[in-house]
């Protein structure tokens, strides 16, 4: 199996999608991004995380990470 990632921000691109859905032996899986090959996350989530990580250790629900090491 062979797995392609391709930006669909060009004519080109666009087309080539529509020639390979026409091929028999090609499947097409949807997805945001394959599992494991990107660990980026977008600025929006990143900031979701981190506020909600404030928030649990304010709660003491968690410990920063200078607490642990003892510094």
């Amino acid at each position: 199996m062979v797995h392609i990632k391709i930006k669909e921000n060009s004519k080109q691109a666009k087309a080539f999608i529509e020639f390979a859905r026409t091929m028999e032996f090609v499947e097409f899986v949807e997805t945001d991004d394959l599992q494991g090959t990107n660990t980026k996350i977008s600025k929006k989530q990143f900031l979701s995380d981190f506020k909600k990580s404030v928030e649990e250790v304010k709660q003491g629900k968690t410990k920063p990470i200078r607490n642990l090491h003892g510094k």
